[in-house]
């Protein structure tokens, strides 16, 4: 083979190879120009909705988009585009068509109707899974037309419920379009109780309300264990949600511990006590937040080193009890063993001082102070700690 001819094959393996190895190409488009490619091509849009703080996003966009097998089927099949959601243009889109987290994966026709959706950081194959969805049958649209049609199979429900949670959609509508009109009497139904179980998630609905009132009968027909972890995933989320507001936290704290009273099921007593707990936070009841603390960290097996930061600060801030500021101080050892920053010294520090080891405070202050240089933290604050210590000794 001459020079020239064997350059001219190695290019040509290269191109080759180079175009093999292609990810998602997303086209540099508006999005009523996407719709009129659409129109005129016959493919459907697909639409990835992102914003540039998600890691999610990031992963999709490094891993997945890239994966050459990604590329051949997209490519083909789909006109790709990219929005950023915090954008004018894709905060419109995203309003319009109720995005509630990114990314967001999206099939649209022309008229720029939702065929199918997919939302996260999904892998290469569940994202080919998805397209290949939305261009066959059984995609989230004909779901949702069959539903508004009356279907009401048992295999149906459960398959439309389990698409909209990997749409990352609020399931209330579906939700109440299927109990509005449906008697009581069927509410224990199998499919009554799937709708239950996949898909309500506010305590105070009337579905919801219906289960813990004959909570009972529903174990004897789905398992004990399984009707008592529903509620508690309930009653949990509705707590997190409680704990992450911030309008009518005590009110809301106080109606959940009232429905926790009125029934009772596995578990129940690790979420009174993170209601007990939260209670005594928003009161400043000190001694009851102690003793709840130490119990949800004993009972839920609290790792976090954040959450356990918080509850060891307030201890020293606000709790006397030797014990409870024992089982703090213990809970910052085992943080610093894993993670020796400056704000857990400190913490481990002012419990020190504050049960009269005033000699390891100094220690562990120093400690702050010098991971504070590193970390570029507020240096005065650490200085002022040692000052306040070395001081006190």
């Amino acid at each position: 083979m001459s020079k020239s001819h064997f350059l001219s094959a190695f290019v040509l393996l290269t191109a080759l190879y180079g175009s093999a190895q292609e990810g998602v190409k997303f086209n540099d488009l508006s999005w009523s120009e996407a719709l009129e490619l659409s129109e005129k091509s016959g493919k459907l849009i697909f639409l990835e909705g992102y914003v540039n703080w998600s890691q999610p996003c990031a992963i999709l966009e490094k891993y997945t988009f890239t994966d050459s097998e990604s590329g051949t089927f997209f490519n083909t099949n789909f006109i790709n585009i990219r929005m950023d959601m915090e954008d004018i243009a894709g905060a419109v889109l995203a309003e319009e068509y109720e995005v509630s987290s990114f990314p967001v994966l999206l099939f649209l026709d022309s008229r720029g109707e939702v065929v199918h959706r997919g939302c996260g950081a999904v892998e290469t194959d569940e994202l080919i899974t998805l397209g290949k969805t939305a261009l066959g049958a059984g995609n989230l649209s004909e779901m949702q037309q069959h539903f508004e049609e009356g279907e009401r199979s048992l295999d149906f429900l459960v398959d439309y419920s389990l698409m909209l949670a990997d749409a990352c959609m609020d399931p209330s509508a579906l939700v109440e379009a299927y109990f509005t009109g449906l008697p009581h009497s069927k509410w224990m139904e199998e499919s009554a109780w799937a709708m239950i179980n996949l898909n309500v998630t506010d305590p105070f609905s009337e579905p919801f309300q219906y289960l813990m009132a004959y909570h009972d009968m529903y174990g004897l027909r789905y398992g004990k264990d399984t009707v008592d972890q529903k509620i508690h995933d309930v009653m949990l989320d509705q707590l997190i949600a409680i704990y992450e507001g911030e309008d009518l936290t005590l009110f809301a704290t106080q109606a959940l511990r009232q429905l926790l009273n009125d029934v009772d099921f596995d578990q129940k007593n690790e979420l009174l006590s993170l209601v007990n707990l939260k209670t005594a936070d928003l009161k400043a009841n000190w001694p009851a937040y102690a003793e709840n603390a130490v119990k949800v960290v004993a009972e839920q097996q609290v790792e976090d080193p954040d959450q356990l930061n918080e509850f060891a600060w307030k201890f020293y801030l606000f709790v006397d009890d030797e014990g409870h500021l024992n089982a703090a101080k213990n809970w910052m050892r085992g943080v610093l063993d894993n993670y020796p920053s400056a704000t857990y010294y400190d913490s481990y520090a002012s419990l020190l001082f504050k049960l009269g080891e005033k000699k390891e405070a100094v220690k562990y202050s120093e400690k702050a102070l010098q991971a504070a240089e590193v970390e570029l933290e507020d240096l005065m604050y650490y200085q002022n700690q040692l000052k306040f210590f070395t001081e006190g000794q």
